[in-house]
């Protein structure tokens, strides 16, 4: 899957620093993501850090869910 977005300077404020030198990308899909330029903030940090997080154990039989399998991110 291929997300492709474009970025446009809405003055939003960041939720940090409160700086509205800020980039918000709007995708296609129906979301949008922020950034700042001040302090380096950006929305999707928390999404990859809970990728990041998960190290794939397998869990024993009788878990509460299935393993989650786990890819390599690439930039």
């Amino acid at each position: 899957m291929n997300f492709d977005a474009e970025g446009v300077e809405l003055g939003e404020s960041c939720p940090q620093c409160e700086s509205s030198d800020t980039v918000t990308y709007m995708f296609a899909e129906g979301f949008s993501e922020l950034e700042c330029r001040r302090c380096g903030y950006t929305s999707e940090a928390s999404d990859i850090a809970d990728l990041a997080r998960f190290r794939g154990d397998l869990k024993e039989r009788g878990a509460e869910r299935p393993p989650i399998p786990i890819k390599k991110l690439e930039a």
